[in-house]
């Protein structure tokens, strides 16, 4: 579905053939946009690595729940939360990615958005009996409208 952005990016050398085993890299970053094949990888979830991303959300004051983008080189340092680097931290309005595994099923999927959800809510509440204030309707209005009407078209990741 990204053919024509990809063949333009890659200019004149869209006609050269890869030797065998040659990547060609088509894109930096990957998103909805270019076609990402997302993968669930709970599988590689282990308590260091909940350490470190906790270590590492701890720092942001008034964040509770959300969405690391990250990169790593090695899968097992990165599991014991030595090798990642932050690409993108999204707030709680960010989906979890692994609903777009094509292993997974839509039932899993919504699921999974439900419970982002009823954290989502839950943790709003909790904020709320804790006294810290909460937006009015008329700002959520306000902030949905100037995301709608955005003057600059957001530009593809590369």
């Amino acid at each position: 579905m990204q053919a024509r952005t990809f063949l333009a990016r890659l200019g004149e050398r869209r006609a050269t053939i890869p030797s065998d085993g040659e990547r060609i890299v088509l894109a930096i970053a990957g998103n909805h946009a270019q076609g990402t094949l997302f993968k669930d990888g709970r599988e590689m979830i282990t308590p260091a690595l909940e350490a470190r991303v906790d270590a590492i959300a701890r720092q942001f004051d008034g964040f509770f729940i959300g969405r690391f983008d990250v990169r790593y080189a090695d899968r097992g340092a990165f599991m014991a939360g030595r090798d990642l680097a932050v690409v993108e931290l999204n707030g709680a309005t960010a989906e979890c990615t692994n609903i777009y595994d094509p292993d997974r099923s839509l039932l899993a999927a919504y699921r999974t958005l439900f419970l982002q959800w009823r954290l989502v809510f839950e943790i709003g509440a909790a904020n709320r009996r804790a006294g810290r204030p909460a937006s009015s309707t008329q700002r959520l209005v306000h902030l949905l409208r100037e995301h709608l009407h955005a003057t600059t078209p957001f530009a593809v990741s590369d």
